[in-house]
């Protein structure tokens, strides 16, 4: 999947800048790159945008629409919703600015790129150097490769730029206060909520409740889409655990005998001290503090800082690699219980008493034993299962099927039945949730890439059988399906009686005694999360005084608005107005016009078949 970086200028760069000896990912597409960056979904002028990038941002769109279905979204939903349009859409809108910035040499320091990709993600780094497993996996969650990170950086950091230097323009301050005023502006309303669960029908006793009413039956096929039988996978695979080696791989007493007495400079144990460490702002203090006790011992001097305030610190067991270079000198030459001369650092004037030496030792092979096991360990497990690994991914390439691959390396074939795609996981299960998950972007019959769960395991398996999604019979969900049907009824007795009653001009008051609900009373902002956005949306376009209602899940709100509050310029958070997005609108549709667009239609549509 990831190539060695070497030909990568930048990516050469941020190794050379982040002080990485190697930056290398084993492995590779085995359909002629197909999936792989070297092949676009589009380019705009030259400038390419590749598959990698593109099913990044499709599968965040995907996530946000199966979010609010509550399941995951199928093939022929994407298109349906044009979602794959979307994700593709905002790529090319940046690929326009992107060609722009290079045809007229706006460029930016690869220097700077790297910098701001080690601001972007600190976690992946140690210090200054990258941690190559976290940015392993990082790339694999996201579904990236290095190159197409470094791209994303590059044209952000151009991007931002150029937002700043050309397109940071606010609206006028009268303006601006216009607009923050209606933006911060609440409404008093009255309101009731009705819980649809508890209001009764008043024809209920003589509604026919059976799986033979056709009314019901019609309910229930109008609204199939809400009573499927999700789809069911039955799949196979191999889990390669490194913890499952480890018996296997522990060394022997020989090994571990001749490790330690060939490298028994790593269990020597340093020489350390405890110390006290005086601190004083300036050289003065210094002097005067140590002229006034010169005659004292340790004690006393302690005694003396603590009546006069000074500071100080009582360090245990520290060695001089411990230590700041500048005190570790003084600290490692001073005798016992004597005071140093004063030590200058960039944080401090200080004075040092040395209170116990621990001379440097050797530690026995016995007290070595774990240390060398654990070191010893590690290297045959990570050898090993990386040749493991790389023979897995051959054996892929190769054509095997998962039962020859586990013959062939002695590995054991797990299976899950009846596997559902849901958001709903199994509980205290990490790896079958990973495994359910990649099942479901995997085709049937098809022995997938080895895929990394964590740096520890990884998997490989294969769609059995494929249980297609189907409506369910009416009598499996009647139950559910009655209750969702008088629910409509109860809506529409409710809408019907609502409505009569503001012909009829009847007040808040008067639904309120018919309802038997209590009138509530709030000052709301549109902002507020206190009520359903479609609720809210209504009392900001209903007039005052006038009766309106809303139904969001089994809740119905009945209310009235009785004033519209704007806030005085002294309580008003004038929020800065930046006009930056139309303005780039505007500069997008005008330099699009000169740029040659084309999509690969085939190779989008070999993507979106993938979920």
């Amino acid at each position: 999947m990831f190539r060695t970086l070497g030909k990568s200028k930048i990516a050469f760069v941020l190794a050379i800048l982040f002080g990485i000896s190697i930056f290398f990912f084993r492995g590779q597409s085995r359909y002629s790159n197909f999936f792989n960056s070297d092949n676009v979904v589009a380019a705009v002028s030259g400038t390419q945008i590749s598959t990698t990038k593109f099913l990044r941002v499709l599968d965040m769109n995907i996530n946000q629409y199966s979010q609010m279905f509550g399941r995951q979204m199928t093939s022929e939903e994407i298109e349906a919703f044009q979602i794959h349009s979307m994700a593709l859409g905002s790529l090319i809108n940046n690929a326009v600015f992107e060609n722009e910035f290079d045809s007229q040499n706006f460029i930016i320091d690869e220097t700077i790129v790297a910098s701001e990709t080690k601001k972007r993600f600190p976690t992946l780094y140690n210090n200054n150097k990258l941690k190559e497993e976290e940015l392993n996996s990082f790339l694999k969650q996201q579904r990236l490769k290095i190159e197409d990170l470094v791209k994303i950086i590059d044209y952000e950091t151009r991007s931002n730029e150029f937002d700043s230097l050309f397109l940071n323009v606010s609206y006028p301050n009268k303006f601006q206060k216009i607009i923050n005023k209606h933006d911060n502006h609440s409404r008093n309303i009255d309101f009731i909520k009705l819980d649809i669960d508890k209001y009764e029908l008043s024809n209920f006793e003589s509604l026919d409740i059976s799986v033979n009413n056709q009314k019901i039956i019609d309910y229930f096929n109008k609204n199939i889409d809400s009573y499927m039988d999700p789809e069911k996978r039955d799949l196979s695979y191999i889990l390669i655990d490194k913890n499952d080696y480890v018996e296997q791989l522990m060394p022997a007493n020989d090994q571990i005998a001749s490790y330690y007495n060939s490298n028994k400079s790593l269990f020597l144990e340093p020489e350390k001290r405890d110390f006290i460490q005086f601190n004083f702002k300036s050289l003065d203090e210094a002097n005067k503090f140590k002229n006034s006790t010169i005659t004292f011992n340790s004690d006393e001097i302690i005694h003396f800082a603590k009546e006069n305030n000074i500071t100080f610190n009582n360090f245990k067991s520290l060695s001089k690699d411990e230590v700041l270079d500048e005190l570790s000198d003084v600290i490692f030459n001073l005798q016992p219980n004597t005071v140093s001369s004063i030590v200058q650092t960039t944080l401090a004037k200080h004075l040092i008493i040395v209170s116990k030496i621990y001379p440097e030792f050797q530690n026995s092979m016995e007290e070595s034993k774990e240390k060398i096991i654990e070191t010893l360990l590690e290297v045959e497990l990570n050898s090993f299962i990386s040749d493991l690994k790389n023979n897995i991914s051959q054996q892929i390439l190769d054509g095997l099927s998962l039962k020859e691959i586990s013959n062939t390396n002695e590995l054991k074939i797990k299976n899950i039945y009846n596997a559902e795609r849901a958001f709903d996981t199994i509980e205290g299960d990490l790896i079958k949730n990973e495994v359910i998950a990649k099942a479901f972007s995997s085709n049937k019959d098809f022995v997938s890439d080895l895929e990394e769960i964590n740096e520890n395991q990884s998997v490989v398996l294969n769609v059995d059988n494929i249980i297609y999604e189907k409506p369910y019979e009416l009598n499996q969900v009647f139950e559910q399906v009655t209750e969702d049907w008088t629910n409509t009824l109860k809506i529409e007795e409710i809408d019907s009686y609502i409505n009569k009653s503001i012909s009829n001009s009847n007040t808040l008051n008067d639904l309120s005694l018919f309802f038997n609900e209590e009138i509530s009373n709030t000052n709301l902002k549109l902002m507020s999360d206190d009520f359903p956005s479609a609720f809210k949306n209504k009392i900001f376009k209903s007039s005052i005084d006038k009766i309106y209602f809303s139904v969001a899940n089994k809740n119905i709100y009945i209310a009235k608005t009785n004033e519209v509050i704007f806030p005085s310029d002294e309580n008003l958070d004038n929020q800065d107005l930046n006009l930056g997005s139309e303005l780039r609108g505007i500069f997008g549709a005008e330099i699009v016009k000169n740029k040659s667009i084309s999509t690969n239609d085939n190779l989008i549509q070999a993507l979106i078949s993938q979920y």
